[in-house]
């Protein structure tokens, strides 16, 4: 106890703290970081795939991180939406990533000649394996065969109006087809209408028309589909069908109806290569200005042109009725 109190305790040795002084930025070093921030994205997107040698890469793929345009050529209003994409693609069920990549393709689809998935992608801040599954879910093989039909779909509808200003009638149709809507009408039964929206003035017009020439024609209205077909599928001749997209679900339903228990089906609809062409016996394509205007809020002649074709049938059809003798 003794040593323990008169031994020396040594001290610590004291701390020590060193400071290590960091290097000055020069204002070379800012210069050349901000030369990288700034020219890195243009050099990267330069030499993307679809940036040919001696061709423009589209300013609004250059910089992936600025606001998309909405538009081709980048003005006025969005001409689809995804809410009108999810309406005339719903068959496909797309994710909302691949309906913003779709809406992408069909408001742009003029300035993307020539231009590669990959740039796509980037403009979607997406990636290339979803482009190429939308593709796959709308019924194409890949990539450029998804945007050669598109770009067909855009130019599709100026090419008819030029060949129906060349002829006097107001729609085109398949060989045959004019044949099955005067068959429809030779019997002495029901025919039913149908048409959703504006074409609803259309189907309301031909019932109309119809009832006064002596047919007896009717329009699905309140009933629903399964009810309507099944409680006239012994007496309707025929059910005349209205859509301008031709992707109308409810439209479609009665379509399908129809074809299930052998009811002849007359589409009228802008859209030749939709589902309700694909199931109707007979389809009278109508010029189309706009036809991925589903709201219809641009001026179209659809409306007014699907009455003139169907004036057009119906004189067709009772002429040929009077050489018959079977007019009403």
């Amino acid at each position: 106890m003794l040593f323990a109190k008169n031994m020396e305790r040594t001290p610590p040795p004291p701390m020590t703290v060193s400071f290590i002084s960091k290097p000055p930025i020069s204002t070379f070093n800012i210069a050349w970081f901000a030369c990288v921030w700034i020219l890195y994205p243009a050099w990267r997107a330069a030499s993307r795939p679809g940036c040919k040698a001696g061709k423009e890469f589209p300013k609004e793929l250059l910089f992936t991180q600025r606001k998309r345009p909405h538009t081709s050529g980048g003005k006025g209003a969005p001409m689809v939406d995804k809410k009108q994409i999810s309406k005339l693609y719903s068959a496909a069920k797309l994710s909302e990533t691949e309906q913003s990549v779709l809406e992408y393709l069909l408001n742009n689809i003029d300035t993307l000649d020539d231009i590669g998935i990959k740039p796509v992608a980037m403009a979607c801040f997406t990636s290339m394996t979803t482009v190429i599954r939308l593709s796959k879910k709308l019924g194409y093989r890949g990539y450029r065969e998804m945007m050669y039909d598109l770009k067909h779909l855009q130019h599709v509808s100026r090419e008819m109006n030029q060949s129906l200003k060349d002829s006097s009638v107001h729609f085109v149709c398949h060989t045959g087809d004019v044949d099955v809507f005067i068959a429809a009408l030779h019997r002495n039964r029901m025919i039913g209408v149908n048409g959703e929206g504006f074409s609803r003035i259309v189907a309301q017009y031909m019932a109309t028309k119809l009832v006064g020439l002596g047919f007896l024609a009717v329009i699905q209205d309140f009933l629903e589909t399964d009810q309507f077909v099944e409680s006239n599928r012994n007496t309707l001749s025929c059910m005349m069908l209205i859509s301008k997209s031709g992707q109308t679900e409810a439209i479609l339903e009665t379509a399908r109806a129809c074809h299930d228990v052998g009811i002849t089906t007359l589409a009228f609809t802008g859209n030749e290569d939709s589902e309700l062409a694909k199931t109707a016996d007979a389809i009278f394509t109508i010029h189309d200005d706009h036809p991925m205007d589903l709201k219809n809020v641009k001026p179209n002649c659809f409306t007014g042109s699907c009455i003139l074709a169907f004036e057009e049938l119906l004189s067709i059809c009772l002429d040929n009725l009077k050489q018959e003798g079977l007019a009403p």
